[in-house]
């Protein structure tokens, strides 16, 4: 029998300590889409590629929404920005992208917006941070769930496939504990180049191995509001196998 999912009625906080709005001050030049408002720099390599940008959005976004088999009515605010330094200065994050909800009530989130760099060395644009807007009616699942999911959206990492780069990592001893990854506090602690292909790597693992169906229910069933231990418990109920026994067969098919 399946778990009742409860994660409808809890609120969350996004752990954004370091946001802040300043970008809504900036004269960005601003285009809608079907499904985006971009925002675009005056002059940036973004803005002269806006049209080849606008396409692969919105192709992204049919593809999400698709394999999620969700509606979304409500547009995403994309900003982009020419330089690491100049997006770290205007939104506060020293990243290369962001989705920013800022809170979650009953799935519905305050903000709807994406912030990548795009510059000759990093064109930010993938699927990922899409994913993680676009998920948010399925609820707040922990990182190694969230993130994984975001990530296999792109099955790929800097344009290698997850697999490989996952069996590179076993191979240098890289790899974290799936269980201490459940964790979210961890993952304070973890390498961004590491974390990314082996959790995605995970998903597709999962989905492939057990199906759509059972990752989306250890995703809406597993919880940032939970204790460590109920989120392993439920991911042992849905799979009949703990953590422990999913890494060890991940482990093999990756190597």
């Amino acid at each position: 029998m399946a778990l009742l999912c409860y994660i409808y009625l809890m609120k969350y906080i996004q752990n954004i300590p370091w946001y802040k709005p300043d970008y809504l001050n900036q004269p960005f030049n601003k285009e809608e889409s079907l499904h985006y408002f971009f925002y675009f720099q005056k002059g940036s390599l973004a803005e002269q590629n806006r049209k080849n940008i606008v396409d692969t959005k919105e192709n992204h976004y049919k593809k999400i929404l698709s394999w999620l088999n969700l509606d979304n009515n409500r547009k995403i605010g994309y900003f982009l920005y020419p330089s690491l330094k100049e997006k770290a200065a205007l939104m506060g994050d020293n990243s290369p992208g962001n989705a920013i909800w800022q809170e979650l009530e009953n799935n519905v989130p305050k903000k709807f917006e994406i912030h990548v760099v795009y510059d000759e060395k990093c064109k930010f644009i993938g699927e990922h941070e899409d994913t993680h807007l676009l998920s948010l009616p399925w609820g707040l699942s922990i990182y190694l769930l969230c993130e994984g999911l975001a990530q296999y959206m792109e099955n790929s990492f800097m344009d290698k496939e997850l697999y490989a780069v996952s069996g590179d990592l076993l191979r240098e001893n890289k790899l974290y504990s799936l269980e201490w990854l459940c964790d979210n506090n961890n993952w304070e602690e973890v390498e961004p180049t590491i974390i990314y292909p082996q959790v995605g790597s995970f998903a597709k693992f999962l989905l492939e191995q057990y199906g759509k169906d059972k990752f989306k229910e250890v995703y809406q069933n597993t919880s940032r509001n939970s204790d460590i231990s109920e989120n392993l418990s439920r991911i042992e109920k849905i799979y009949s196998k703990s953590i422990g026994e999913l890494e060890k067969e991940w482990i093999k098919k990756i190597s």
